[in-house]
């Protein structure tokens, strides 16, 4: 799954209440609001780390791992009689022997393929399913963040590294975040819940 690209701009605008809604005769009491200020600060933030090192994020990896588990340990069974069959191969004395071994590695090496495609195309969808909503608190921490502390830009210097020079310490706020996301998923779990699954067609 490609990692998702963290949305950055985040300025602030405002406007002042309208003078033609008050009365020729007597100005409003009302004061007008001045316009909101936007955001002139930059920050960075490891997205990656705080999607995946945060507590939902941490989760999410344990629920991964148990749900690959059963495909991993296909592939672990697969491996040792492969090595098994290669061991007994060697010491094999006839051709005819050789050749019947053979074909058992060319049938493991087909069973294997088949596993991995089956554990890739499950890891797929698992990451599907549990990331996406673990990326929405990132994001939406990254939102509030930015608005109350009037940052008007935000990077990720993680998704391509050679675009950028220089990236002062002081400006990331990957911390932060994952103390922002640590706080929202303690308050409701519920809010990492994996995306279901759609039904087959």
């Amino acid at each position: 799954m490609k990692r998702l690209p963290l949305i950055g701009l985040l300025l602030v605008f405002g406007a002042a209440q309208g003078w033609a809604q008050a009365p020729a005769a007597a100005p409003s009491s009302a004061v007008p609001k001045p316009p909101a200020v936007p955001g002139n600060k930059l920050a960075v933030v490891d997205y990656l780390r705080a999607l995946t090192e945060s507590d939902p994020g941490k989760a999410a990896q344990a629920k991964f791992d148990k749900e690959i588990k059963p495909e991993q340990d296909k592939l672990e069974k697969l491996a040792k009689d492969i090595s098994d069959l290669q061991t007994k191969r060697q010491n094999a004395k006839t051709d005819a022997e050789k050749s019947v071994i053979d074909r058992d590695l060319q049938d493991k090496g087909r069973e294997g393929q088949r596993i991995q495609e089956d554990a890739e195309r499950r890891g797929n969808e698992l990451k599907d399913q549990l990331l996406p909503p673990i990326a929405k608190m990132v994001q939406t921490c990254v939102d509030e963040y930015s608005k109350a502390n009037g940052i008007a830009l935000v990077f990720d210097p993680t998704t391509d590294p050679s675009n950028v020079v220089f990236a002062n310490p002081a400006n990331d706020i990957t911390s932060e975040m994952m103390r922002c996301v640590n706080g929202a998923y303690a308050k409701d779990p519920k809010l990492a819940d994996p995306i279901t699954a759609a039904p087959p067609k």
